[in-house]
């Protein structure tokens, strides 16, 4: 036959569909891609349409939903291209859109594009006709009310789709009773569930790939019905039917994960066989089902592995943060096992767990950015995929500058979705062109450091410690490691504690009450109070003293907190109250902070240089306002802050004497533009910005720092984002700097929106993210003076040669001990991401050279002397 017949494209499409049919989603996948890639040879939109809605649904059913999302909308675009295209074909597209949305839990999202399709097919083609469809969409929008609870809404769409079954005959009954069960099971009314899942287990049959998916929910119920025996049966069955090479019957018994195609099932049968197990250990009273319940939830975790590095970064996102609670009930069982019998592996076991829980993409990223440079990869290649990296956040920019409009032009933002879809082929492509062509780029990209507290003892200094945090629903997990102890903590906060979170938290970032409360004695005592409870409750697995290097991996909320103005000892406040003489964490240790252990243990990154330092302090204009910058993009986000950008008394200051103190570089007022920035970013040591910055607290992504104004004013439908006076976050993630440090000298660098296994999405975080490997940054509105002041002394520290958390904490204490405006607030809002060095090569290294080479001279001149009276 010949290469454009007809046949191949249907071929193409039946076997992608067989696959799928039988939950093999790699195999359907790539008869799908085939198909696109033949249907865009031919030009015909229409089937175009298809090709990218089925290659939507298999990349849906292996749970990568970003890339489904992009796939189908682009079938939207192709149908749209054709006038002959069936109103069906369009139903069916926005009916996999509410699937996908469904699966995202983006419920109203859903809701819209599941009533689209129902309405299109009902103003077209009347049920009796397309039965089919009809169901897949009452299923789809079951579905997704199940979800928001609205369970009769849900039975009424699935008694619908079960009378077209019956009236019409149509295919895939056992779906809609699968539907109706699940309802149920949510519902508690089991033994109607009981009896419609059966109904479904019966009619798919063991090669099906929803009868696992049945046999968990009646595992589930078994469960719930204290029918432990049962449940384990139930969710064996599971396993066996997700593998073909599984023979094991033993209930203690586990597949390998590379043995299977549907991961998502599989991930929740593993999650639900080991809480029934954990809960048949406690019936029993025999840890070996505790341990196959620990055995189970390593399996789990080693299948979350693999899966992030399948997906797109959107959906590696989502699902970090449904691991969540899955490694949450892992950390418990491991330590309630360590606090049985104290063996040691548990509490390492659970640490481990903790650990695979903490900013996963970033770590991946900087893996990715090391195996780059240490893989020889040309200069041309990773401009490609600089440019491309550029294309995509071009598209999405207008994207959500159109959505920001009262009524946004649902055309241009489709067309420029496809535009983003093709964008990502071509950069998968030159993924998997990199990571075949370099095998060196391959291994360190893809290797992941196994942490384990043996190793983070024997990498720590001397009189240095470590403790790391996970927060769950249960508690706050702490673990803390110096060189000669480990430790677990497993800490129940009441309402008190997150009461007194909050207060202290707002005493913090308040300027006026920090002016107002510098002399309240009743101000100081409760602040005494509160910072000395939070000592107590989180600093408690550190043991009686503090080691003399502190090294912080938060977690959730703790993020925000600078632990170093936590109270060491209780404190009577006198008539004289005074801030300066309270006993904070930092008179008794440096402190720093990482975003997970591996991070922190990761061997750094030494890169080219020109220059040692390049500070940028804007100036700012009556008409540069937040309105500029933010009014037309963040009308939605009720999180947007409504100050302005009012000039700055002391940055150009603050930057200025840094600059002569270093040698380095200072762009002051006008010179501090964005595309200043761009120029110089990757040539420095340290990178020093002092200026305005903003949250977006509903796209972290489009937080921003504001340069001096290029631009009379930001448009809402501008084409680009670069140079316009605002670097927001997402053009930070496409920079590639070499700095050992970057100084964010400016408003809430630090702080920004919690995202489940990755923490704060700040831009301090960015700037991890583009490759500097230490940050200093502010958790709040710092104030102009204090700022400027603690930044000099910062830097004369660091000439001096101390590491970079000694520097920061001995420039805090100076201001601290010779400032009469010493509330917190004042002075304690940075903080440092990152080691405890010296700045690489130390700044000061040109004074010791100098030195050297003088006395060098010197020896020479006395040597010759020497010669000359011996002649």
């Amino acid at each position: 036959l010949a290469p454009d017949s007809s046949f191949w494209g249907e071929y193409y499409n039946l076997a992608g569909a067989v696959y799928n049919e039988l939950g093999n989603y790699e195999a359907a996948l790539e008869f799908g891609l085939r198909e696109i890639a033949f249907f865009e040879k031919t030009g015909n939109q229409s089937a175009l349409g298809i090709a990218c809605n089925n290659v939507g649904t298999y990349y849906r059913s292996k749970g990568d939903f970003d890339r489904s999302l992009e796939y189908t909308r682009a079938a939207l675009q192709h149908f749209s291209s054709d006038p002959n295209t069936p109103p069906q074909d369009v139903a069916w597209t926005y009916s996999n859109l509410c699937g996908t949305q469904y699966r995202k839990k983006d419920y109203p999202s859903a809701i819209e594009y599941g009533l689209k399709a129902l309405q299109i097919l009902q103003k077209h083609v009347p049920d009796s006709e397309a039965a089919a469809d009809y169901i897949i969409i009452y299923n789809d929008l079951a579905n997704v009310n199940t979800e928001l609870q609205e369970y009769e809404r849900a039975l009424e769409y699935l008694k619908k789709a079960l009378a077209l079954h019956q009236n019409n005959h149509a295919r895939q009954e056992e779906t809609t009773l699968h539907n109706i069960g699940y309802v149920y099971r949510m519902m508690e009314r089991y033994p109607e569930a009981n009896n419609y899942l059966k109904q479904a287990v019966e009619r798919y049959g063991p090669k099906h790939p929803n009868y696992a998916k049945a046999c968990r929910h009646l595992g589930y119920i078994a469960h719930r019905q204290n029918k432990l025996d049962s449940a384990l049966i139930w969710q064996q069955k599971a396993l066996l039917a997700l593998t073909d090479t599984f023979p094991y019957q033993d209930v203690l018994e586990n597949p390998a994960p590379q043995r299977v195609n549907a991961y998502l099932d599989f991930l929740f049968t593993l999650r639900d066989k080991a809480e029934t197990l954990r809960m048949l250990a406690k019936r029993e009273k025999q840890q070996r089902y505790a341990e196959a319940a620990l055995a189970t939830y390593d399996l789990a975790a080693s299948l979350l592995d693999s899966m992030r590095t399948e997906y797109q970064e959107g959906s590696r996102q989502f699902w970090n943060g449904e691991a969540r609670p899955i490694m949450e009930k892992a950390i418990d069982l491991a330590m309630e096992l360590y606090q049985t019998d104290q063996q040691p592996n548990y509490l390492d076991q659970a640490f481990r767990y903790a650990e695979r829980s903490k900013a996963l993409m970033l770590a991946e990223a900087l893996r990715e950015s090391a195996a780059k440079q240490q893989a020889g990869i040309p200069e041309d290649l990773l401009q490609e995929e600089k440019q491309l990296k550029i294309d995509i956040a071009f598209y999405k920019t207008r994207i959500f500058r159109e959505q920001q409009k009262k009524t946004p032009d649902n055309d241009k933002i489709l067309l420029w979705q496809t535009q983003i879809l093709h964008c990502n082929r071509d950069y998968d492509a030159l993924r998997k062109k990199l990571e075949t062509t370099f095998p060196e780029y391959y291994r360190i990209k893809y290797r992941q450091a196994e942490i384990s507290m043996a190793g983070v003892q024997q990498a720590l200094p001397q009189q240095a410690g470590l403790l790391e945090f996970f927060t769950g629903e249960a508690g706050i997990y702490a673990f803390y490691i110096d060189r000669k102890t480990t430790r677990g903590y497993l800490f129940r906060p009441d309402s008190s504690f997150h009461q007194a979170f909050e207060i202290i938290m707002l005493a913090l970032r308040d300027r006026d009450r920090a002016m107002e409360e510098g002399r309240s004695a009743a101000a100081v005592a409760r602040y005494s109070a509160i910072a000395r409870k939070m000592f107590v409750d989180l600093l408690a697995p550190v043991g009686q003293s503090l080691p003399k290097q502190l090294l912080l991996i938060p977690d959730g909320k703790l993020a925000y907190l600078p632990f170093e103005l936590l109270l060491t000892d209780d404190v009577r406040v006198s008539d004289k109250p005074n801030y300066a003489k309270l006993p904070y964490v930092l008179r008794q240790t440096t402190v720093r902070y990482e975003y997970s252990a591996a991070l922190a243990l990761a061997e750094p990154v030494h890169r080219k240089v020109k220059s040692d330092f390049a500070g940028f302090a804007p100036g700012y204009s009556g008409d540069w306002t937040a309105v500029d910058v933010r009014g037309a993009l963040q009308e939605n986000c009720a999180d947007a802050e409504p100050a302005d950008f009012v000039p700055l008394q002391n940055n150009k200051a603050e930057v200025s004497q840094i600059a002569q103190q270093l040698q380095g570089q200072a762009f002051l007022g006008q010179a501090a533009t964005e595309a200043q920035f761009r120029q110089v970013a990757s040539e420095p040591r340290i990178v020093h910005l002092a200026m305005h910055g903003f949250l977006n607290d509903c796209d972290p992504m489009y937080s921003g720092l504001v340069f001096t104004n290029e631009l009379p004013k930001i448009q809402a439908d501008a084409t680009s984002t670069e140079n316009d006076g605002i670097l927001y976050a997402y053009e930070i993630y496409n920079l590639r700097l070499n700095a050992d440090l970057a100084v964010l000298s400016a408003c809430n660098t630090g702080r920004g929106k919690l995202a489940k296994g990755e923490g704060v999405i700040s831009l301090a975080r960015a700037f991890k993210y583009a490759g500097c490997s230490n940050v200093l940054m502010s958790l709040w509105q710092a104030d102009d003076q204090a700022t400027a002041q603690i930044m000099r002394d910062f830097y004369k520290y660091l000439k001096e040669g101390l590491g970079k958390d000694a520097a920061i904490r001995q420039a805090k204490l100076d201001y601290l001990d010779n400032n009469s405006r010493n509330h917190p607030f004042f002075w304690g809002a940075f903080v440092l991401i990152g080691d405890n060095q010296p700045l690489d090569g130390g700044i000061h290294w040109f004074w010791y050279a100098g030195g050297l080479l003088a006395l060098g001279l010197l020896g020479l001149f006395w040597f010759w002397q020497r010669r000359k009276a011996a002649s």
